[in-house]
């Protein structure tokens, strides 16, 4: 009877355990704003909506994202990572291309690579990286390398979410190319969805 007894207890504190996990994460959604007559969010460029560093910021995912040469473009033109991050690089012309950025500290130079090759970068530090090629000077491209995994980028409607974010106090901002950062707490609840509006600063 002991023994039934504490196994029925250790059951019941497993389950506890797992309801307290799979409540521990929420997602926090809303929208950016733009009130700025004869301007909409698509003509600003990407808008990134992120939270802050702070401690106990999990690892970055595992993926590997990548930004294409083809065409003799970048494609994405932009692309957002969290840092720790890598990208690889893959080279998708008939014609060879150097990647490379002055953007420190996550500067780089890939140097010359040939039709079907990939190479691959670490983004390690938060920040803006501006993409070239030494040949083809028209070719640029931006990664926007957020801090925490916590980011998206707003669509074209300024819809985002982010998803697994631990209850608690944060610090949401915001970035545009074109636009002041904005910064503000959240106080994300235990379980369910925070909904937010974002006005944007023209």
């Amino acid at each position: 009877m002991l023994r039934r007894a504490l196994l029925a207890a250790a059951a019941l504190g497993a389950a506890g355990l797992a309801a307290t996990t799979a409540t521990a994460e929420s997602a926090v959604h809303g929208s950016v704003t733009l009130d700025l007559p004869g301007t909409s969010l698509a003509d600003l460029g990407p808008v990134v909506v992120y939270l802050a560093r702070e401690a106990g910021s999990p690892k970055p995912a595992d993926a590997l994202p990548s930004v294409h040469q083809k065409d003799a473009h970048f494609a994405p033109s932009f692309l957002a990572v969290a840092a720790g991050q890598s990208v690889a690089m893959p080279n998708d012309d008939r014609i060879f291309h150097n990647v490379f950025s002055y953007s420190k500290p996550n500067d780089f130079d890939l140097g010359l690579y040939p039709a079907g090759e990939s190479r691959t970068v670490p983004m390690r530090h938060a920040g803006v990286v501006k993409l070239y090629c030494s040949i083809h000077e028209s070719m640029s491209g931006t990664i926007f390398v957020a801090p925490t995994p916590w980011f998206d980028t707003a669509t074209a409607d300024g819809a985002f979410t982010l998803r697994g974010v631990p209850p608690g106090r944060h610090r949401l901002r915001t970035w545009n190319e074109r636009l002041p950062d904005t910064e503000r707490e959240i106080d994300v609840p235990a379980s369910g969805e925070l909904s937010l509006e974002i006005p944007l600063v023209p």
